[in-house]
């Protein structure tokens, strides 16, 4: 049985792994059972809590699996202006995560909306984003499907009064596939019923700040110009350019 044992990274016999060999035990063995594996473990540094290596924190362009999808987050920055999407102040700023997501599921899915999560940013006006839009031509994000991958634009808006980042560290949601305990069908969910799952893993990157203030209102007859980002002139079928380089496209609808 001992030959089966393994041990945590740092040292210690995982808790959860512990349990399930005395608990496999038999009634009137379990105490010699659990005598042994203290021995052994206090070799290896005792009974230390397994660390869960997915909710890591990796570098920017490092692919994280999340269950049914994988996120590759390449870059974040912050704009006083993104195309045409309104701010709800004028003094606000947003927020936007460049992050190609790729379905790894055999099934088309919709990502949740807190598929990204910000931490190191406050004074976001919600914690999900305000849009999410493919960059390829500016649709808002809805279905996406087995081995297509997308590069996205989230964007959230933030206060004017909070202080603009100089990082973001970003978690990335997860979902496992299990049976639900109500119905009895075999779905993509969350591991912990309560909710409670760690992420699947954390990217940090610097953010990129483009603070110029707003450019003067156009004439009532003249058209909106052309920005980077997407945009969202008038629900609900905004616009998106996430790229200078680009011409302005229909862009993400509600």
């Amino acid at each position: 049985m001992l030959a089966d044992v393994s041990v945590t990274g740092r040292g210690g016999l995982s808790r959860r792994l512990t349990r399930g060999l005395v608990d496999q035990a038999a009634p009137g063995l379990r105490w010699a059972v659990a005598v042994v594996l203290l021995g052994v473990s206090g070799l290896f540094g005792g009974l230390d809590t397994v660390a869960d290596p997915r909710a890591e924190t990796v570098a920017a362009g490092t692919p994280v699996p999340g269950g049914p999808w994988e996120v590759t987050v390449h870059e974040a920055g912050v704009r006083r202006e993104l195309g045409k999407l309104r701010l709800q102040k004028e003094n606000d700023r947003w927020l936007y995560v460049i992050a190609t997501v790729r379905i790894t599921a055999t099934e088309s899915t919709m990502p949740p909306s807190d598929l990204l999560v910000l931490e190191g940013a406050t004074g976001l006006v919600k914690p999900t984003p305000a849009e999410a839009a493919l960059e390829r031509d500016g649709s808002r994000l809805r279905l996406l499907h087995p081995e297509m991958p997308e590069r996205i634009w989230f964007v959230w808006e933030q206060s004017g009064d909070a202080p603009v980042p100089t990082s973001l560290t970003i978690s990335i949601e997860q979902r496992t596939y299990r049976e639900d305990s109500l119905g009895g069908e075999w779905q993509w969910m969350d591991a912990d019923e309560k909710g409670d799952d760690p992420p699947a893993g954390r990217v940090t990157v610097p953010v990129k700040a483009d603070l110029t203030p707003p450019s003067a209102s156009p004439s009532p007859g003249a058209g909106p110009s052309p920005t980077a980002g997407p945009s969202a002139s008038a629900r609900p079928r905004p616009s998106v350019n996430p790229k200078p380089s680009r011409s302005p496209s229909a862009g993400p609808t509600q």
